[in-house]
């Protein structure tokens, strides 16, 4: 049985985003499977070419092929740039998929929507089933942050995102309210399956204790401090600004600090505003292979997450949570919904208004004062939590469980 895997971003075990399309992809291969992935020649945490020049290029690991294709790269800085890099790859795929061998099951992977429509396409033109799996509710999540208002375009984009629906032999969502979200659409529920993100245990089982020295020591940190850690894209969707204004109340404790590791659009913004207003307190690194995550992730003392305010952001639910909890310190959420829920269910941190900096600044100095011990014991039952209840290899069990389904 073939599986063809369409994703904009496609992140191996060595790359510095979430392999979650390829951890499933594997333990596809592992049940028997042959996977085919095609992916865009975009690093999308750096937005630079992969293989600058290639048109495709093809790679196999742990027995997936993985096929680069051709995309725009330049993708930061305006809308239209953004769009572009999605033409560039919805066709450089298709003339990639078409040149292949017809797979039993063709799985699209959105966002953006054009990939789910995509691979709704190509099932039309195989006759083979078409799963779609939903990481975020567009159009809706481009009307939330203001880039689509209503005209041409979201009529077309919601007629898109019906059509997809309504032909998929089954949908995969991220999160309870992204599942909730696509049944108000008049989808069956019994159509929905919900495959949240997860941790992996692989990753976790040893951690070097000389790691969290080497990063603190290399940020100037004392042994006292309290290193406040985001790990994770720096976009428009993440309320970065949040933290950088509770470092801006706690500029006067001398032993706490923060630092953001990672890349994306609003990284230099987030750097400009700690020039200006001069905050010693606040620390950058670069984006790191995922096999590194866990030695830098062993060098906070605790963690923030902050979303949006507003009601779509309630079904946020990203990757990163999993691996803060599995690090085993205590997190500090800025928001309502599924990543406040998972951290209070877990008793592994503390939850404060979205978008609040004077409420998070206010969470993360009781937590130094809470002491170290306090901490611990947070931090001790959130690994217990996602060890029992978002473990991956459960979840990507869940997976070949529905595209075996979709086969027949």
């Amino acid at each position: 049985m073939k599986l063809l895997h369409l994703t904009q971003v496609f992140e191996l075990a060595n790359d510095s985003g979430s392999d979650r399309h390829f951890f499933f992809c594997r333990h596809a291969v592992r049940k028997g499977w042959d996977a085919v992935a095609i992916t865009s020649n975009v690093n999308y945490k750096t937005a630079t070419a992969r293989y600058p020049g290639k048109w495709l290029v093809t790679r196999e690991a742990d027995g997936v092929q993985v096929r680069y294709v051709y995309s725009f790269a330049g993708i930061r800085g305006s809308l239209a740039r953004r769009v572009w890099y999605y033409v560039t790859y919805f066709a450089a795929t298709i003339v990639d998929a078409l040149r292949q061998s017809r797979p039993d099951v063709v799985y699209a992977v959105s966002t953006p929507l054009t990939v789910g429509f995509l691979g709704m396409l190509l099932s039309k033109i195989w006759r083979r089933p078409f799963v779609f799996e939903v990481t975020d509710l567009w159009p809706d999540a481009i009307v939330a942050v203001g880039l689509m208002r209503r005209g041409p375009m979201l009529t077309l984009a919601q007629w898109m995102e019906r059509t997809c629906y309504r032909n998929a032999a089954g949908i995969v969502a991220l999160t309870k309210g992204i599942r909730e979200g696509i049944i108000a659409k008049g989808i069956g529920p019994e159509k929905v399956s919900l495959i949240t993100n997860g941790f992996d245990p692989a990753l976790f089982t040893a951690v070097d204790d000389g790691s969290r020295a080497a990063v603190r020591a290399k940020l100037a940190l004392r042994d006292d401090q309290l290193l406040c850690m985001y790990l994770g894209a720096h976009g428009m969707y993440n309320s970065l600004e949040t933290i950088l204004g509770a470092a801006e109340h706690l500029r006067d404790r001398n032993d706490i600090a923060f630092v953001f590791v990672g890349d994306g659009d609003q990284k230099a913004p987030l750097q400009q505003q700690v020039e200006a207003k001069g905050l010693s307190n606040v620390h950058f690194l670069p984006p790191i292979p995922r096999h590194e995550s866990v030695g830098v992730l062993s060098a906070a003392d605790v963690f923030l997450l902050p979303n949006r305010a507003g009601a779509f952001y309630r079904m946020n639910l990203p990757n990163k949570l999993f691996d803060f909890l599995a690090s085993a310190r205590p997190v500090v959420v800025a928001g309502e919904g599924e990543t406040a829920e998972v951290v209070s269910r877990a008793g592994a941190g503390t939850i404060v208004p979205a978008e609040d900096a004077r409420a998070m600044a206010g969470a993360i100095a009781d937590l130094r004062d809470a002491g170290a011990e306090m901490r611990s014991e947070m931090g001790r039952r959130g690994r217990a939590f996602v060890h029992e209840h978002y473990d991956r290899e459960k979840l990507a069990e869940h997976f070949v469980e529905v595209i075996e389904r979709a086969a027949g």
